[in-house]
């Protein structure tokens, strides 16, 4: 018997679901916690002619394995990065976070940031009031103290500094600590290649974007996967209180530095040092063959 569900959370997800192999990881992980009540899904973009678009079927693939399609809106989010404050860019994703907060509903709202933070700037300059509305949890931007380029940064760098700088409750995951999300390839090949659907397909297309990539991408390590993005559902899971500190949110410099004097009198954010990945790990592979377990023995009766 599971212990009852007492305490349910809203979560709404935006992420680059196409862009690597870890955000599916990530994704299937929420969709099969029962704290997380999912409330919407946003196609991110990642720098590739109609990227979001590939987010975004990536997303209705997850939601479909996971028999969670319908339950949730799935949109798609701004095609490119912001250049301005007049937001020129269109974002039906923007739009979704803010009917989210807006909705009376007394259980808190996280939006959870797998890419850049572009959405969740437009959310922030076209209602303002969202910010005590919601907490954002962000998995990006560079080494503690001093920062640097950092990918989910780098593809907007000026909806960072929007996010950063606004009075929103934020928790950043910054590369220190999601890049300790270390998974042995033999074992994500061991635990879900032969769960059953679900769990072959995370692996099989960490796989395929491995052989397809591993000559032009010189990170690609054939033994291990940073699945980075986890980070972001396990400080959901449990608030691992004991590794992070709360500080002053860094302005971000062209470079990716922290620039720790604009935002100085801001309110303050939590940002993770380490994250509990045994954790992380092991919850996610539980639930995913616990998952592609029910459906085996569904299909058999």
């Amino acid at each position: 018997m599971d212990i009852r569900v007492t305490k349910k959370i809203r979560v709404l997800i935006c992420s680059d679901a196409k862009n690597e192999a870890d955000d599916q990881f990530a994704i299937a992980h929420a969709l099969l916690t029962p704290k997380f009540d999912i409330v919407g899904m946003v196609a991110g973009h990642f720098g590739q002619v109609n990227s979001t678009q590939q987010s975004w079927k990536e997303m209705i693939r997850l939601a479909t394995l996971t028999d969670t399609l319908d339950s949730y809106p799935i949109v798609m989010g701004a095609s490119e990065k912001l250049t301005d404050n007049q937001l020129e860019e269109n974002s039906t994703g923007a739009d979704l976070i803010i009917a989210t907060a807006h909705k009376s509903d007394p259980r808190p709202l996280f939006i959870v940031c797998l890419g850049t933070l572009t959405d969740m700037a437009i959310a922030l300059l076209k209602e303002p009031d969202v910010a005590k509305r919601l907490t954002i949890i962000w998995v990006g931007g560079g080494r503690y103290p001093a920062g640097s380029a950092e990918a989910n940064l780098n593809r907007d760098l000026h909806a960072a500094n929007i996010v950063f700088s606004s009075p929103a409750p934020l928790w950043q995951i910054p590369s220190q600590a999601y890049k300790t999300i270390l998974a042995p390839v033999a074992e994500l090949s061991l635990k879900l290649n032969h769960s059953g659907q679900l769990g072959h397909y995370l692996y099989q297309q960490l796989v395929d974007f491995a052989n397809q990539y591993a000559a032009t991408k010189p990170w690609i390590n054939s033994e291990c996967w940073v699945l980075g993005d986890s980070g972001g559902i396990g400080v959901l899971l449990d608030e691992q209180k004991g590794n992070y500190t709360e500080q002053t949110p860094p302005y971000f410099l062209a470079d990716g530095r922290h620039d720790m004097v604009p935002n100085r009198d801001k309110r303050r954010i939590r940002v993770y040092s380490q994250l509990n990945v045994r954790m992380i790990l092991a919850d996610m592979y539980a639930k995913i063959i616990l998952f592609d377990r029910r459906n085996k023995e569904g299909s058999d009766h």
